[in-house]
């Protein structure tokens, strides 16, 4: 029993506690909502609304201010009464326990207290751009009386800078002063939503006429002063360097006196105060005058140069045409007894043709020059012809180069043949010398294959009229075959001496040395009847080798002193 009253006890004040805690916990949500409504209270608007509403403020400006004070007077006097009240209403619920309508009401106090806080910034917001519009037109009214003030100052005190701009830019002036003054009393009246356009139209006007008072004046003293000296300065030049034969690419007493045309159209545009096309005509004049000063610069630098150059010139093109004659003459002639394989005649013939288009420009410039040319176009034609000329001397050394050595090469060529045909001679000789029983077929066709090859170049330098680049070619060639035949000679000299000095040192063995004896017998028919004067050596020498070790290199030896000896000391 003593336990379940405990436990209720326990149970009770749990309870109690939850109560208390809960009830705590809505009366600190009562008091921040409280708060908040104290803020907006707090926060008063009436001494801005005061200050506006001494602005004398009229039309749609007027409307909107009376929206907003309005706006502004229903949270202050409704509004925010009515959540205080709700609020006393939630904290006597709350004393009482009532927590199911307290939640209830809470979410409602939260949604009105937070759309009129909503609101309650809005009202600032717009508050401040009615603060902000009306300084911002205070503002611009005083911005645009000062430069309207420096405006009507600088027409007054430097009206002779603006010439046949004068008079247009005080009528329009005058309309902007009355423009101004309209304004001013549409802002004096407080309507400024209404001044809003007047205002950027103003400033805009003011702003062109801001830039015709800027950019006039230099346009003006264009055509009034510098245009016309620029001219007349032209003309003269122009007019004497006519007398002087100059010419030019276009009319330039033409072209002078179109832009004394647009000078004069220019001065109707100012007239009209029309800025845009003035400024158009404007920097074309000064481009046009410019390029007319720059065609008169080009073509007397152009004429100093060409005339300069002319003694140059004709001698460049005289010693050109010198060449070209003495090396058409010289490959006619050379061309009777070499045929000339490199297109020397075609292109000393292309280069002819060349040289005679420059001649022809030269003699047309020599001619025309009293009469007049543009010296611009010759100076370009002029340094082509030169690179050009420089170019035909380079490519005439090339050719005469290529031709000069023929009679040279000739004679090296007829002196090589002479040492072939020494050569193959002494090879001969030295065969036969030799008293052999025979050559192998291999050798003698080789041998006279050479002798052919040199007999054909000896009867290809004899032709009337020979081809250098095949001899030399059949000159390498033959060189390279008479090195193999040399090769070849020495080998069977060499093989056959040690051949037979190795066949007569083996009669010693022959007797003792059965396979000395073979090897003799073997040795002797290759040499007397195959005329295999290697295969005899090689094989006499093994046998030797074999019973008389070091035999083969004392001959061998022996031989190579004799010959080194021979070769010192050649016996007459």
């Amino acid at each position: 029993m003593v336990i379940f009253l405990i436990s209720l006890i326990i149970i009770a004040l749990v309870i109690y506690l939850g109560v208390y805690l809960f009830k705590r916990h809505k009366a600190k949500q009562i008091e921040v909502y409280q708060a908040k409504v104290n803020e907006i209270t707090g926060n008063s608007l009436e001494k801005e609304l005061a200050e506006i509403s001494k602005l004398n403020l009229s039309g749609d400006s007027l409307t909107e201010f009376e929206k907003v004070d309005k706006d502004y007077r229903e949270i202050i006097n409704r509004k925010l009464p009515e959540i205080s009240e709700l609020l006393n209403d939630l904290r006597e619920l709350n004393q009482h326990y009532q927590f199911g309508r307290i939640n209830h009401e809470l979410k409602d106090v939260d949604e009105k207290l937070s759309g009129t806080a909503a609101q309650f910034e809005k009202i600032k917001e717009e508050l401040k751009n009615i603060r902000k519009v009306t300084e911002e037109h205070q503002k611009a009214v005083e911005e645009l009386s000062e430069k309207y003030k420096d405006l009507r100052k600088t027409l007054l005190a430097k009206s002779f800078s603006f010439g046949p701009s004068s008079d247009k830019l005080e009528e329009q002036l005058g309309e902007l002063e009355q423009q101004f003054n309209d304004y001013t009393k549409l802002m004096e009246s407080g309507d400024y939503v209404k001044s809003a356009k007047p205002l950027s139209d103003l400033q805009d006007a003011t702003a062109e006429m801001e830039e015709k008072v800027e950019k006039i004046p230099p346009i003006f003293k264009n055509l009034k002063s510098v245009f016309p000296d620029q001219l007349k300065e032209l003309n003269s030049a122009v007019d004497q360097l006519l007398k002087e034969k100059y010419v030019f690419h276009e009319d330039l007493k033409k072209k002078l006196a179109d832009l004394q045309k647009m000078v004069d159209k220019n001065f109707e545009n100012l007239k009209k105060v029309d800025l845009k096309n003035a400024t158009k005509l404007d920097e074309k004049l000064t481009t046009d005058i410019d390029k007319v000063y720059d065609e008169i610069d080009q073509e007397y630098r152009a004429r100093k140069v060409v005339e300069k150059n002319y003694n140059y010139y004709q001698d460049f093109v005289e010693h050109a045409e010198r060449q070209e004659h003495e090396l058409l003459i010289d490959l006619d002639r050379l061309s009777q007894n070499y045929e000339l394989t490199h297109n020397e005649f075609e292109d000393a013939h292309d280069l002819q043709v060349q040289i005679q288009a420059i001649r022809k420009d030269f003699d047309n410039f020599t001619k025309q020059r009293s009469e007049g040319v543009i010296y611009s176009d010759e100076l370009k034609r002029q340094k082509d012809n030169i690179d050009k000329l420089t170019k035909i001397e380079k490519k005439q050394k090339e050719i005469n180069d290529g031709v000069s050595n023929l009679w040279k090469e000739e004679k090296e060529a007829q002196k090589a043949v002479q040492g072939f045909d020494l050569e193959i001679h002494r090879m001969r000789r030295d065969v036969e010398k030799l008293n052999l029983p025979g050559l192998s077929r291999e050798y003698t066709d080789y041998f006279f294959k050479v002798s052919d090859e040199i007999e054909n170049l000896d009867d290809a330098l004899g032709q009337i009229q020979i081809n250098m680049d095949e001899i030399t070619k059949a000159l390498i060639n033959t060189q390279s075959d008479l090195d193999v035949l040399g090769d070849k000679t020495k080998e069977i000299i060499d093989c056959a001496t040690l051949s037979e000095e190795f066949l007569q040192y083996a009669n010693r063995y022959r007797t003792r040395y059965p396979e000395v004896e073979e090897a003799y017998k073997k040795a002797s028919q290759l040499f007397n009847k195959e005329y295999n004067y290697v295969d005899a050596l090689d094989t006499i020498s093994n046998a030797v080798e074999e019973v008389e070790p070091g035999a083969y290199k004392r001959i061998t030896d022996d031989y190579e002193s004799r010959e080194q000896a021979q070769r010192q000391y050649p016996m007459n």
